[in-house]
């Protein structure tokens, strides 16, 4: 678990900065315009959770980009359809005969979509494999990626780049990225790729790399469609470094690294080929997940897109029986927060996938807290305030569980507030600059890795007077 906390944090603002005892009193429409931001570029709503009453609120309808405030609703939901107990499973199945440790015919690596399987687990599948004697596969080695829609990347408006735009496949490992090693100076150039988990780093000659002739857009970018997984590196990168980069071809690379785990093991299969797990074939091997409630604990308190996905495209199946793409899975978990929550106000709603990679999915305050107040005690047995992260205030008693959203001219706070006085408050508050963030897509380049340098002053605006906020409601409530 070590290794999977380490890959799945990314940049979380963390509220600790100190707060003046001394500040004046200010209302909404001064701390607004004091910390730079138009009126309309802010909303917030807090209420006491016991009684429902509203306690702050200023824009509370207003549609804002919830970024990865987004996993609230889609974790919720997940938790409720499938249950905190839920374990997605990983299994493989033989389709033939075995005789002195040959299986004629197929064998097949099924994925049931577990957002948490890695080089590690893979590994005891390819020792558990070998202790039922099969050393060889006369035939097929087939990987079954049917049970969920794949795709090469989250968004094709965020940069290609980036581990955290990740291919989305029911057969996936180490959360879909690839470190990526290279060395460029006189003594010449090379670049190497590895599925690193905890106990298992293992080269990857599939994936492509090669440095470019002129510099591109880029440090690093693909060579090729997204399916390929074939990268190009610029003649000015550093002369040594390391990053970690997107697979888009999950199961193929998923399906490799368990062949190379079985070779290890004495067993040797044929290259990997999509294929289906025939009806009847028996089961060899099963790897199963945590339960749901420990990985919705992993994505909100780390916020791993790749897992959001796919606990959310898991639970829109269990829901309908049906396989959607991203934007279509993400749509029937709202209408099953609007069929749970019939009196709420769901007006302009959209949510474009799970994790919240999107500048076009739109929330409003009232909504996130409408779902944060029918989750707070228990939804699918699970406490969910347990499951945010924890922070604490400088100068301020009290505490807050919650998770934050952050995109270039987009930021969200949203969770749950313990007082000092022992009340429990549940708030969303959100920033946008739409313009800013319309011209940024506007020009967009997917071979540009760089966040906007603009933005950073932005951003920090935005954290302050969130804290502003937050600390004020700490201590009034």
């Amino acid at each position: 678990m070590k290794h999977i906390a380490a890959v799945l944090l990314v940049s979380l603002a963390v509220l600790v900065s100190p707060v003046a005892a001394d500040d004046p009193p200010k209302n909404d429409a001064e701390l607004i315009e004091g910390a730079g931001f138009a009126l309309d570029d802010v909303g917030y709503l807090v209420v006491e959770l016991e009684s429902g009453q509203v306690l702050g609120e200023h824009n509370a309808d207003r549609s804002f980009i919830p970024a990865s405030v987004a996993k609230i609703p889609a974790m919720a939901a997940a938790l409720a359809i499938l249950g905190g107990d839920h374990r997605f499973a990983t299994t493989i199945h033989a389709d033939g005969e075995i005789s002195d440790g040959v299986l004629t015919g197929s064998l097949i690596l099924r994925g049931g979509g577990d957002p948490f399987l890695t080089g590690d687990d893979l590994q005891v599948m390819a020792k558990a494999l070998a202790t039922e004697g099969i050393t060889k596969v006369d035939g097929s080695f087939l990987y079954d990626a049917s049970a969920l829609i794949e795709v090469p990347h989250i968004n094709p408006m965020q940069p290609e780049a980036v581990g955290y735009n990740t291919g989305i496949s029911s057969l996936s490992v180490n959360f879909n990225r690839i470190r990526l090693n290279w060395r460029n100076g006189g003594d010449g150039t090379s670049a190497t790729a590895a599925a690193v988990s905890e106990g298992v780093s293992l080269p990857l000659d599939m994936i492509g790399l090669a440095f470019a002739d002129e510099p591109p857009p880029g440090p690093v970018i693909r060579a090729d469609t997204p399916f390929e997984d074939r990268w190009l590196l610029s003649p000015k990168i550093e002369a040594r470094g390391e990053d970690w980069l997107p697979v888009g071809n999950p199961s193929l690379i998923t399906a490799e690294v368990f062949r190379a785990l079985a070779a290890a093991e004495g067993v040797e299969l044929p290259e990997a080929a999509a294929g289906a797990t025939p009806d009847g074939a028996p089961e060899m091997v099963r790897h199963e997940s945590p339960p749901l409630s420990e990985i919705a604990r992993g994505v909100l308190r780390y916020s791993n897109n790749m897992s959001a996905e796919l606990v959310g495209l898991a639970a829109s199946r269990a829901l309908t029986g049906r396989r959607f793409p991203l934007d279509k899975s993400a749509a029937v978990l709202a209408g099953w927060w609007q069929l749970r929550q019939p009196d709420a106000d769901w007006t302009g709603i959209l949510l474009e996938n799970h994790s919240g990679l999107s500048s076009r999915s739109r929330t409003t305050p009232r909504q996130i807290v409408t779902m944060l107040v029918d989750a707070a005690e228990s939804i699918g047995g699970a406490d969910f305030h347990d499951l945010l992260r924890e922070i604490g205030w400088k100068n301020v008693k009290g505490t807050a569980r919650i998770k934050t959203g952050t995109m270039s001219y987009a930021r969200g706070l949203a969770g749950y507030i313990d007082t000092a006085s022992g009340n429990r408050l549940a708030f969303a508050v959100f920033f946008n600059d739409i313009e800013e963030r319309d011209a940024l897509d506007a020009a967009f380049d997917s071979r540009v890795k760089a966040i906007d340098p603009n933005s950073r002053p932005w951003r920090r605006r935005a954290l302050n007077l969130e804290q502003r906020l937050t600390t004020d409601w700490a201590k009034a409530f």
